[in-house]
């Protein structure tokens, strides 16, 4: 018999001893970066869906900001009244915290997590009452903008240009079991700004200009990111196997002074990459060099690093042994100092940490930097692209180009084609003239209702080796002229005779004829982290987009969902046919794929900022791949064409040939081709010798960062013939060189 209080209600204290008996609930996160970004209304519908599964779920606290959709979603949901306080003479609303311990739901729903609460209220801050419920057994289902976060607040602050003053601690978002990211582009905040839709009361400063907005989404994406990461290299459970899809970088260290450089040159690298960063000194004598790692451990905490010291004699397998562990992506280091002899004799550290290791890379940076960055040769550019594949958005809209928007997921099931019919139908209410071209529902009841209500263009029907197929009526869609058509499935593979090749090459003629496009599309699909997919997933994708069209779309969206939910949905029937339910979940669909998966379509929109930022700037780096005709030319173009995107570089790519052969072979053009979809040049060059050819090249072209794949000669071939690799590393020592390790699949 619960003590009661003197209203008659049970004892709070005593209620809340009795209910941590109780496992501990669940907490899910909602995840965005400004108001109006959609939270709530993802909430209430999840709340909706829980409810109708029998869940005995609550609403402990909604903020609907008089939005007419959102408090639609309150009706058949039960509402825990909230309390009302007198402060300072004025009735004040605050969610009854004891009212819901005593109701014992299964689910809570609680809106606001940052909010302070008023004073007199059992807990300071609302975050407080979520622990507490959570401890209390209740699963708790909340909201946040990531401004609100401890360790990126004063960082918001600046960005914005007023105090955050309400804030929630990391440890909340870190040991919170799943957390969503809530997408939405700057120019839908601010057109919803624009309509009304958007609560201001809380925001200051330049909080709704465009490049606040940017930043802000930006910090959202990689603190979701790095969360999954984590997630990932702590092996919790369901996410084993891949080591996450973010670069982590070891920089090799000795009392050379130039290690100081590379200390430098590491953590440029790491802020570029968003990677996490270590400094390595083996200490191989007896003597403590204290003064010389000291010095390090400054100069690597200074740029946000982990500082590191191995005892050993052995430099190399130290090393190697440390990279496996902290499944380490590249190594740096300096020129090697040791004579060609030496190196025979002794070996090579390069050489043992790319002999020891696969999916390795090794960065060896050059004596010096590079003093001159410009005034390259022209070669001939190569492209296949139309009008409105160009990255400046004001030059596609002087061509009368249509808007392009990009719904992006990381896997099939995570609601890219639900999302895109639900905008449809907003914008059909609001009096747009928007019809479906194409529309995959892959047997999804959801999804197929909600294509009632909207036009459809009927589809081209195809007759294909004595089968019949449907494919998008382009030809259709241009002489009916809507202002918007919605595309499935951009990466699709058109059957031949209808016309093109690829669905994309299909949107870009519906944007040349001045029609807006909404399409979806699953990360895996970007044709430049197609060998990334293979090595974390295991499966090879075929069917791909180059990155140009992702980066001249104008506005790109993730639909973020955790990887147990997605799993979940799978089991459910609601993504495949139940009859392939059991195979998707033992490949393709297994957790650690979705999880990674998840983390680099999190990346991928998070770095498509930083691309679009240097856009517009004309590029003073040059990225040198050179490539020979074995299987991983396809990888090391892929590289190069991810750094050279990120640093907003020029990619060269080459080949180096004894002899003029009048008919180039199939994989010389498939290299081409690759290489110009990924806004790259392809040279040939013919030399006897290919080091020399190379060398050559990059100082013609005033190449920055020299890209080669790792040597698949035996030492005794090396010894015997000598090692092209080698031989450039002797010629450009002032040239930083990238060895690529060799692929393979995690």
């Amino acid at each position: 018999m619960h003590r009661q209080q003197e209203d008659g209600r049970p004892d709070p204290e005593r209620l809340l001893r009795e209910l941590m008996q109780f496992s501990r609930g669940r907490h899910k996160i909602f995840l965005s970066y400004a108001p109006g970004s959609g939270k709530t209304y993802r909430m209430l519908s999840e709340a909706k869906q829980l409810s109708r599964k029998g869940v005995d779920l609550v609403i402990g606290w909604v903020e609907t900001h008089d939005r007419r959709e959102t408090e639609a979603l309150l009706a058949g949901l039960t509402v825990i009244a909230p309390r009302q306080i007198n402060y300072q003479g004025i009735q004040v609303a605050e969610m009854d915290f004891e009212a819901i311990l005593e109701r014992q739901p299964a689910t809570v729903l609680i809106d606001e997590l940052a909010h302070t609460n008023i004073s007199g209220s059992r807990h300071t801050y609302r975050y407080e009452d979520v622990e507490a419920l959570l401890v209390a057994g209740i699963s708790v289902i909340s909201a946040m903008n990531i401004q609100h976060l401890e360790s990126v607040a004063e960082t918001a602050a600046r960005i914005i240009g007023a105090p955050v003053r309400e804030r929630v601690p990391d440890w909340i978002l870190q040991q919170a079991d799943e957390v969503q990211l809530i997408d939405a582009s700057p120019e839908t905040i601010l057109e919803r700004l624009k309509e009304g839709k958007v609560n201001t009361a809380q925001t200051a400063g330049s909080f709704f200009r465009r490049s606040t907005l940017v930043y802000l989404r930006e910090l959202a994406l990689r603190t979701v990111a790095q969360k999954v990461d984590r997630a990932i290299l702590n092996g919790q459970p369901g996410v084993a196997g891949p080591a996450g899809v973010r670069e982590r970088l070891m920089v090799a260290v000795s009392t050379n002074p130039v290690s100081k450089r590379l200390i430098s040159r590491g953590a440029n690298t790491a802020k570029i990459l968003d990677a996490e960063f270590f400094v390595v000194f083996v200490r191989t004598s007896g003597s403590l060099q204290s003064d010389v790692i000291e010095t390090y451990n400054q100069l690597t905490e200074a740029s946000d690093g982990n500082f590191i010291v191995l005892e050993s004699q052995n430099v190399a397998e130290s090393l190697i042994h440390f990279a496996l562990e902290k499944s380490i992506t590249q190594v740096i280091v300096g020129e090697s100092m040791r004579s060609p002899l030496e190196e025979l004799m002794h070996g090579s550290i390069v050489n043992k940490l790319l002999r020891a290791t696969s999916n390795l890379d090794v960065l060896i940076v050059g004596e010096t930097e590079s003093a001159e960055r410009s005034g390259f040769l022209p070669v001939e550019q190569v492209t296949s692209f139309g009008a409105c594949l160009i990255p400046q958005g004001e030059e596609r809209r002087s061509r009368g180009c249509g808007r392009h928007k990009i719904y992006l997921g990381a896997a099939p099931g995570v609601g890219k084609t639900f999302a895109m019919l639900t905008e449809a139908h907003d914008l059909k209410e609001a009096g747009v003239d928007v019809v479906c071209g194409i529309i995959e529902t892959h047997g999804r009841l959801e999804t197929a209702a909600l294509m009632d209500g909207l036009e459809m263009i009927p589809k081209q029907q195809i007759v294909y080796q004595g089968r019949s197929f449907e494919e998008l009526d382009r030809e259709a869609v241009i002489a009916r002229q809507p202002k918007i058509v919605l595309v499935d499935e951009l990466a699709h593979t058109n059957i031949p005779t209808s016309g093109h090749a690829k669905r994309y090459q299909d949107v870009e003629a519906l944007l040349v004829a001045g029609i807006d496009v909404i399409s979806t599309l699953n990360v895996q699909h970007i044709e430049s982290l197609n060998t990334l997919v293979e090595r974390t997933t295991g499966v090879k994708v075929r069917e791909t987009v180059p990155d140009i069209v992702l980066e001249c779309a104008d506005e790109v969206i993730l639909i973020d969902l955790p990887a147990v939910e997605l799993c979940q949905r799978m089991r459910e029937g609601k993504i495949y046919d139940k009859a392939k339910i059991d195979q998707a979940l033992s490949n393709f669909f297994r957790q650690e794929n979705l999880s990674a998966l998840r983390e680099l379509a999190l990346r991928e929109v998070a770095d498509d900022f930083t691309t679009r930022t240097l856009e517009a700037t004309s590029p003073s780096e040059c990225i040198l791949v050179c490539i020979n005709l074995r299987p991983n030319a396809q990888q090391l173009i892929r590289r190069g064409a991810r750094i050279a995107k990120r640093l907003g570089a020029r990619l060269l790519v080459a080949t180096i040939s004894a002899k003029l052969d009048a008919n180039p072979s199939p994989e010389l053009q498939k290299y081409q081709r690759l290489t110009a979809e990924l806004g790259g040049i392809f040279v040939e060059r013919f030399s006897s010798n290919p080091a020399e050819a190379i060398v050559s090249l990059a100082t013609e072209q005033k190449a920055t960062l020299l890209i080669l794949g790792q040597s698949t000669q035996s030492l005794w071939i090396e010894a015997l013939r000598g090692s092209v690799i080698e031989q450039v590393l002797r010629r450009t020592r002032n040239l930083d060189t990238l060895i690529v390790g060799n692929f393979d699949k995690v």
